[in-house]
């Protein structure tokens, strides 16, 4: 453990981003995979959805530039 003060702080707030980075990434997969129904056919209305959420991501800082690029590509594929 730290002994000084601003280290105990950053260590406080590295907590908490991982933890809404962590909440945020899980989000973006399970929407990634909303894409498809059980029958594996795509359902268009989640796309525009999906596209935004890659992006905002990615502002954040929470996913890479080749992410969501990647993604995006084989989202638009589709």
């Amino acid at each position: 453990m730290a002994n000084i003060k601003s280290q105990k702080k950053r260590i406080r707030q590295d907590a908490k981003r991982n933890l809404r980075n962590k909440s945020i990434k899980t989000e973006l997969k399970s929407s990634l995979k909303s894409l498809y129904s059980e029958n594996g056919e795509l359902i268009p209305e989640n796309k525009i959805a999906v596209l935004k959420e890659l992006d905002k991501a990615h502002t954040d800082g929470i996913i890479s530039k080749n992410y969501r690029d990647r993604n995006k590509s084989r989202i638009s594929k589709l």
